[in-house]
């Protein structure tokens, strides 16, 4: 049957190095999750090799240094639970960027995303589309990650990072 599988969603860390801060948001609201995906903005290596502490599946965003864009993927696929899942960082204005990623991808069934630094959750044409928003710097309201829940059904979540 259905096995079921918790992610932690972030995107647009913007962090030049881990600070305990950080290490603290990650630990408590991703205590129980298997898997981290980072839609990009991780800034540098430092943050992301303190994530794959954790099984991580990220890609660059526009914000990332050499070595990070040298490393990730500008967009990526992972089939989780039998999902497809989309990841990628998304660019330009915020208007309209759910067109732009759903036009990154073909036969997905979600897709996750960032770079608007702004919680997003919604479906379009049977594909849902998750920005868990910014962990710093959002664009409205408190900054937030997401949890995405994977199983018979698909649970999308946001928490604010307090």
């Amino acid at each position: 049957m259905y096995g079921m599988t918790r992610i932690g969603v972030l995107s647009d860390t913007h962090l030049t190095t881990v600070t305990q801060e950080f290490k603290s948001i990650v630990s408590s609201l991703f205590r129980d999750v298997e898997i981290i995906i980072h839609a990009g903005d991780i800034v540098t290596r430092e943050v992301y090799d303190y994530l794959c502490a954790w099984d991580v599946r990220a890609v660059r965003g526009n914000m990332d240094g050499f070595d990070l864009a040298a490393l990730l993927p500008h967009k990526r696929v992972e089939v989780i639970e039998g999902r497809r899942i989309g990841i990628t960082h998304g660019k330009g204005p915020p208007y309209g960027i759910e067109q732009l990623v759903l036009s990154e991808f073909t036969d997905v069934d979600i897709i996750v995303f960032g770079h608007s630094h702004t919680p997003t959750c919604s479906e379009r044409g049977g594909i849902f589309l998750f920005n868990p928003g910014a962990m710093r710097n959002p664009a409205s309201g408190p900054p937030s990650v997401g949890i995405l829940e994977i199983g018979k059904e698909i649970k999308f979540k946001h928490l604010a990072v307090k």
